[in-house]
């Protein structure tokens, strides 16, 4: 399955859905592969930078998968990154940071 090459500056929000505990397998299914596909893209990992930064999300296991797909890139793709998108990184983290206190 091939990845898009951008994604939309919003979320699926019906992929979101399966991130509920409680969502059927098929959500599920979809969620999951609609996060691997953020992992995967080279700019997906912007999409979940934004949501954190800005708390668009209160659930706890949306900000979860947007934290895993961050620490893919920052594992696999740092050195890649212009240093304006590394920069991008550590203000996400920081902008989450102060969200919290």
């Amino acid at each position: 399955m091939a990845c898009e090459s951008a994604f939309p500056a919003i979320m699926d929000e019906q992929a979101l859905m399966g991130l509920n505990p409680n969502a059927d397998a098929c959500y599920r299914q979809r969620a999951l592969a609609y996060f691997e596909q953020l992992k995967e893209s080279q700019d997906g990992w912007e999409v979940c930078a934004e949501a954190l930064a800005k708390g668009i999300y209160s659930d706890d296991h949306v900000k979860f998968f947007c934290f895993q797909v961050l620490e893919h890139q920052i594992k696999y793709r740092h050195v890649r990154l212009t240093g304006a998108q590394q920069q991008l990184i550590r203000e996400t983290l920081m902008k989450w940071l102060q969200l919290q206190v």
